[in-house]
């Protein structure tokens, strides 16, 4: 036995490198199809929900889109139309063909707001059609936990009949210590206190917070506002 094994040892280890050649062969391959098949659906540690992607690319537009999958149902519905609506109301305004030889796109990622009784998702959508500068605003949707319901700048108005007068006082307060307002005119414009101005809001353990896409309370050139009214004031 041991001069067969020593008359094939040459043989032997050549056998032994081809299997470890072929395993090595076969781990790369799934390696790779694993960087090629990449899951689009992973866990948030802060909301310990799903997160759902959506890429798109053509030769004349980019989409890439980041929105939350959670336990309701009802909320789900409501996100996806919002994210449909936008993806819908973007590639209405792109034109073909593109005689400007450059890409359109629109970006939406999104940020938590929660307490023990609600949760809002406020959307940034970053969109691109190449008129004479990229847009970029807020889309925001709250829920009730306790009830699982949508929570609207109506349902606040009726809690509290005072809520736009309260909102926009204090928020005039905020903003005009702000040396982005270079329009005084403009911001006490679009914080009047109406519906529309509120609307976009979200619930946060601190208080309401409001957001102002560009052109509402200042020109574009000042970006975008976020505006934190505590929940005291309201109470007052």
């Amino acid at each position: 036995m041991k001069q067969f094994l020593r008359k094939n040892r040459v043989v032997l280890l050549l056998f032994f490198l081809i299997l470890f050649n072929i395993g090595l062969s076969v781990q790369l391959y799934f390696l790779k199809q694993k960087e090629t098949h990449k899951i689009t659906e992973v866990l948030t540690f802060e909301t310990a929900l799903k997160e759902k992607k959506i890429h798109e690319i053509d030769e004349n537009y980019q989409i890439s889109i980041y929105y939350p999958i959670t336990s309701y149902s009802n909320l789900n519905i409501e996100i996806e139309r919002l994210i449909e609506e936008n993806i819908k109301n973007f590639k209405e305004e792109i034109i073909f063909p593109n005689t400007l030889n450059q890409i359109y796109r629109l970006d939406i990622v999104y940020e938590t707001y929660s307490t023990d009784k609600y949760l809002s998702y406020v959307f940034t959508i970053f969109q691109d059609t190449l008129g004479a500068h990229p847009i970029s605003f807020y889309n925001t949707i709250s829920y009730n936990l306790e009830n699982q319901k949508m929570i609207t700048i109506d349902d606040l108005i009726n809690q509290n009949p005072k809520f736009l007068e309260v909102a926009s006082k204090n928020v005039r307060d905020i903003l005009l210590k702000n040396p982005k307002i270079v329009n005084t005119e403009m911001m006490m414009q679009g914080t009047m206190p109406n519906k529309q101005n509120f609307s976009t809001f979200a619930l946060t353990k601190e208080g309401y917070l409001f957001f102002f896409s560009p052109y509402q309370v200042a020109p574009y050139s000042s970006g975008k506002f976020q505006v934190l009214v505590p929940y005291k004031k309201f109470n007052e």
